[in-house]
């Protein structure tokens, strides 16, 4: 007795949030929907992000957890086998730690996480994390893209199950372009790639030829938020970044190359001054203002610009550049309830056995192949982003404490924009601290038995 319906006609947000407050006050209703009265309900804790979100069927839309929460009163509303309480806590994208680790053993201990798998992975290996290819039918199985299943498995066992993902690219101010005298290097309609000489070559020239209080390109090191990017772009004089050993091995030529790139950036005016102290939303704001040329951007991003940008990879390994996938999705928590945790993997099978729920994925790149399917051509550049997949890196490795190991990294990054550090001397010091953390976290690994 379902008080949404899931045909597949979509809901707007303010008809859903509608529809799951009436179903609770008739849940509440003695004899009144199809759970009994919550006399001793399960209280389940689902815990996301903060984070924006589009829908291409539903403009009301705009962040990640109006979803979340309708789902989790769609299910409290619905769920047969016995009354439920869904509680969802909204926490900000800095304070994963503090929401979900600093919560262990208390009432505030999230029984399902959703969010970014190189923030989440981090706490498989707290054992805490269940697997969850028992919820995973054949049918849900076969829905999901392939090479987003793979990035949340570990040992063989399936540890997050995707939801969505977003495909990181660069973006450039075509007007700034034009003005510089750059047209030869837009690309309108498509994923352009620049070879490391060309970029310097743009970056110069656009140094040379932008207004005071404009920069070419986005730098940052003041935390770990957006470091993953920094990280791409060590790659840009055809360093692996990471050995076959998933450690890094940035002491190489091409390592030190990269961070000389980017050191010598810092006084050619490549970046905002004092870049060592920005965010990454203080590179947003300036993009926005057209403040900034060289920006980084996603398909789930692409349209708050619409047609004043183009689009490039990071300078890579190769002609064609390299990107990032960020893959977001559901991890369960084994918090020593066997009811909750029941009722907590229940709720998983419910979004995934759900066209209505997994529609919502409907604005970025869909886990689901059938949701790709009904909406691709409405997607904003889907086409275009799943034609250079096969440009995307791995960022992250085998590394079972990425949280760690970010903040490690950055403060070498903060240290050579300073020019307090060399290349080398950079390079040396993010191998051995990313490393040691790296070791850290394979020696401390515990997976749910």
């Amino acid at each position: 007795m379902s008080p949404f319906p899931l045909a597949s006609t979509p809901l707007s947000r303010r008809r859903f949030c509608a529809l799951a407050a009436s179903a609770l006050a008739l849940a509440a209703v003695p004899g009144a929907g199809c759970a009994p009265a919550p006399s001793s309900a399960v209280h389940l804790v689902v815990k996301v992000p903060r984070t924006g979100h589009d829908v291409v069927f539903d403009e009301d839309i705009s962040q990640v957890e109006t979803v979340i929460q309708a789902m989790a009163d769609d299910f409290a509303a619905t769920y047969a086998k016995e009354p439920v309480e869904v509680e969802v806590v909204v926490f900000e994208q800095n304070q994963y730690d503090d929401a979900v680790a600093g919560c262990f053993d208390t009432p505030k201990a999230p029984d399902v996480l959703y969010g970014d798998y190189f923030n989440t992975s981090t706490y498989i290996h707290t054992g805490r994390v269940v697997p969850l290819d028992d919820v995973v039918t054949p049918d849900i199985r076969a829905d999901l893209f392939d090479h987003l299943v793979a990035m949340s498995t570990v040992e063989g066992r399936l540890y997050m199950i995707p939801y969505l993902a977003r495909q990181n690219v660069l973006a450039y101010n075509l007007e700034m372009f034009r003005n510089a005298g750059l047209d030869r290097f837009i690309a309108e309609g498509q994923i352009t790639a620049w070879t490391l000489e060309e970029w310097t070559e743009i970056l110069d020239a656009l140094a040379e030829s932008l207004p005071e209080g404009s920069f070419p390109m986005m730098m940052y090191a003041a935390s770990s938020q957006g470091d993953t990017h920094i990280m791409t772009l060590l790659r840009s004089a055809g360093s692996s970044f990471f050995d076959e050993d998933g450690h890094f091995n940035l002491s190489t030529p091409e390592g030190i190359a990269a961070l000389r790139w980017i050191q010598e950036g810092v006084g050619r005016g490549w970046f905002p001054p004092h870049a060592e102290n920005l965010e990454i939303e203080d590179c947003s704001s300036l993009f926005k203002n057209q403040q900034l040329a060289i920006y980084m951007v996603n398909n789930a991003s692409l349209t708050r610009y619409g047609d004043t940008v183009g689009l490039v990879n990071f300078p890579g390994p190769d002609a064609d550049g390299c990107a990032t996938t960020f893959s977001s999705g559901f991890e369960v928590f084994d918090n020593g309830d066997a009811r909750k945790l029941q009722v907590a993997k229940d709720f998983i099978t419910f979004v995934y056995e759900s066209d209505h729920w997994l529609d919502y994925a409907a604005g970025t790149l869909p886990a689901s192949k059938a949701v790709a399917e009904r909406y691709g051509v409405d997607i904003p550049g889907y086409e275009l982003f799943r034609a250079n997949a096969d440009n995307v890196v791995d960022f992250t490795g085998s590394n079972p404490d990425t949280r760690a190991v970010r903040e490690v990294f950055y403060p070498c990054i903060h240290d050579l924009l300073m020019g307090s550090t060399t290349p080398e001397e950079t390079a040396a010091r993010i191998d051995e601290l990313c490393n040691q953390a790296i070791d850290e976290g394979r020696a401390a690994s515990v997976l749910h038995e």
